[in-house]
């Protein structure tokens, strides 16, 4: 039976950017440090589903929620759209939809609307991953494919939705303004099929779970309002589990590190990228994609590892047969990964 593949990956953000400088003035730090962690990022340039002309830093959580929806409807339907037309398939021939996201909670959730939207069919089947944080992209690529081998005739479309913008805090500790520099809004979308045909194979899935840091990175709802945790930690215990979790995928098949061509990691932040390559050995062109991708988008929590798939497919540089390993990170804590083959 062929492993399923991806027939279609496109992306979506919201039309408003935002210069890291920009975003250091809305956000009045002041003191050199907290101001280093927008300006020493790595990262240029973020889309946020925020009006420049109008935005306030007293939103309320109903607000907060709100613009969650409407933004997260919004790129969730145009990326899905670029997909479908990427495939050449209606969406009434999908029979499978898994959503994810960690920013805003709906009931019924996204999968509900973005059916409706699209006048799916009646029986088609779905399932929402939520609260998985920036590795929940990864996991929903892995629902898809375990219900391809399943139902091998069928196709199946994730949508990763992240309004981050609507999760922002302000306070005094040094981790906020961590997270405040960095995080960013965005939308994946991706066709699987196991018909054999063209794409990137997906030809399996690893996870890593180590529970004892559990602690270090999800959410906490001071007051009911979202507060991103995210421990300094992370850096050094994330590149880790990267190493980890990339040398138990080689192991499983057979491989070595120098026969993979593409390192589709997610673009976590610029420590990470930095402690996860010194870590592997691997080289600047090895991160290229996940670079680039934080430096033009920032961080998208879960859709942000589909972007840099998408960059090293458009990117034209790969060959039948090349390999990738796709890696990300999240609270739990775990690290989710992919064997994948052009």
């Amino acid at each position: 039976m062929p492993n399923p593949r991806i027939i279609a990956l496109e992306t979506a953000n919201p039309t408003t950017s935002f210069s890291q400088e920009e975003l250091l003035a809305l956000a009045s730090y002041t003191d050199e440090r907290r101001r280093g962690f927008f300006l020493h990022s790595g990262i240029e340039q973020r889309h946020l589903y925020v009006d420049k002309a109008t935005f306030r830093p007293t939103e309320t959580t109903d607000e907060l929620n709100a613009r969650f929806r409407k933004g997260g409807l919004e790129i969730g339907r145009l990326a899905i759209q670029r997909a479908l037309d990427r495939a050449g398939c209606s969406a009434q021939e999908i029979d499978f939809v898994v959503t994810t996201t960690c920013t805003g909670r709906l009931c019924p959730n996204l999968d509900a609307y973005f059916v409706r939207e699209f006048r799916m069919k009646e029986r088609v089947q779905r399932v929402h991953v939520g609260d998985m944080g920036c590795a929940s992209g990864m996991i929903a690529l892995q629902q898809a494919f375990n219900h391809l081998l399943a139902f091998p005739d069928h196709r199946a479309l994730i949508v990763s939705v992240e309004i981050c913008s609507s999760t922002y805090y302000f306070d005094d500790s040094l981790e906020t303004a961590v997270a405040n520099a960095i995080f960013a809004d965005g939308s994946a979308a991706a066709i699987l099929t196991s018909d054999g045909g063209g794409g990137v194979e997906v030809m399996g899935h690893m996870s890593l779970v180590r529970s004892e840091h559990l602690d270090l990175m999800g959410f906490t709802y001071p007051n009911g309002r979202p507060r991103i945790l995210l421990s300094k930690e992370i850096r050094g215990i994330g590149s880790a589990m990267v190493k980890g979790l990339a040398k138990a995928i080689l192991d499983r098949y057979h491989l070595k590190q120098e026969e993979i061509r593409f390192w589709v990691l997610h673009s976590a932040g610029r420590g990470v990228l930095e402690r996860t390559q010194r870590a592997m050995g691997l080289s600047d062109a090895d991160l290229q994609f996940s670079r680039q991708v934080l430096r033009q988008f920032g961080n998208m929590s879960s859709a942000t590892v589909l972007f840099v798939l998408n960059e090293v497919i458009r990117s034209g540089q790969a060959s039948p047969g090349d390999l990738g390993v796709m890696i990300a990170l999240g609270p739990g804590f775990c690290a989710e990964g992919a064997l994948l083959r052009w």
